[in-house]
């Protein structure tokens, strides 16, 4: 009996059709760009964590509250920063990677509405 083929991943529309689908570890394969994957995963936790981050450190340090919220601005800041200067050096691929991603995460299901209640 004849095994099934499998069918090949959907390639993004803007890649062309002989390269290899964008993967993780075909788009950070140095030593470099394995560090700023780090510092982007860190900025991911700094933007996100923000507020919980220097609350905690404004409680500890005894801060007023307008204190403390110009600490959590500037800890956002600083993941920003962080983000964006390593989304410079790992370059357009880990760009588009993520906007696929994303795209993945995001999208509907076919079939499924969205006013249905449940």
């Amino acid at each position: 009996m004849e095994q099934p083929k499998e069918q090949p991943k959907e390639q993004p529309q803007d890649q062309p059709k002989d390269l290899p689908p964008r993967t993780l570890k075909s788009v950070v394969n140095t030593p470099f760009k394995k560090a700023m994957f780090v510092v982007q995963i860190i900025s991911y936790v700094l933007i996100v964590g923000s507020p919980f981050i220097g609350g905690a450190i404004g409680a500890l340090l005894g801060l007023k509250a307008a204190k403390i919220g110009g600490l959590v601005f500037g800890i956002f800041l600083a993941g920003e920063v962080l983000f964006y200067g390593s989304l410079a050096f790992l370059g357009k691929e880990v760009v588009l990677l993520i906007r696929d991603k994303a795209k993945i995460w995001f999208k509907k299901k076919k079939g499924r509405k969205s006013n249905q209640v449940n």
